[in-house]
């Protein structure tokens, strides 16, 4: 039987979350409950945080699949700081545990250490972008009301989304040791 990717899951989880979210905002129509509502605005953002992740996730390959990225620009270079930042945070220790939507794309049985390092780039592009959108529910303060649950879903996700981008800033200058080592 063929295992289900991380990707397929994501995207039916969002679906199950967007048709969960159209079915408590009709019901509130009808009902009148407030929990239904904020149910609904509680689905909304759950649903808009993995569409969005999803749709970002795919654009920025679209875009970047045949162009490399300027190491030395776009807030790509490493900084002296990071080093001992990623050592107090011990990434090493629990950089494997976190899981991976496109696996296939950071292993060396099926992509060089040039691809691996364009992939660990572009997944910082976008987990960085990520992170800015995870604002963006901050807009539904003014039709919904419900302040916290839209600041808190925002904040996590952003949280979320920043280690991400510490894995791959952790990795790179490894993968890039690498390439000028068998080059």
């Amino acid at each position: 039987m063929k295992r289900i990717t991380t990707k397929i899951k994501m995207i039916l989880f969002t679906s199950i979350q967007g048709i969960a979210m159209l079915a408590f905002f009709l019901l509130y129509r009808s009902f009148r409950q407030q929990w239904m509502l904020s149910l609904a605005i509680t689905l909304l953002t759950i649903f808009y945080h993995f569409a969005m992740r999803l749709v970002v996730g795919e654009v920025i390959t679209v875009i970047f699949k045949n162009r490399e990225f300027p190491q030395d620009r776009w807030g790509f270079p490493l900084y002296d700081f990071e080093k001992g930042l990623y050592r107090k945070l011990r990434v090493k220790q629990w950089k494997m545990s976190m899981i991976t939507a496109k696996p296939e794309q950071f292993d060396l049985k099926q992509v060089s250490l040039k691809e691996l390092l364009h992939n660990m780039m572009q997944a910082e592009l976008v987990h960085r972008i990520i992170m800015i959108l995870s604002f963006l529910p901050l807009f539904f303060i003014i039709p919904f009301g419900e302040p916290i649950v839209f600041i808190v879903t925002s904040i996590i996700a952003c949280m979320m989304d920043s280690i991400f981008v510490i894995i791959q800033r952790y990795n790179r200058p490894r993968v890039v040791k690498l390439i000028k080592f068998v080059v």
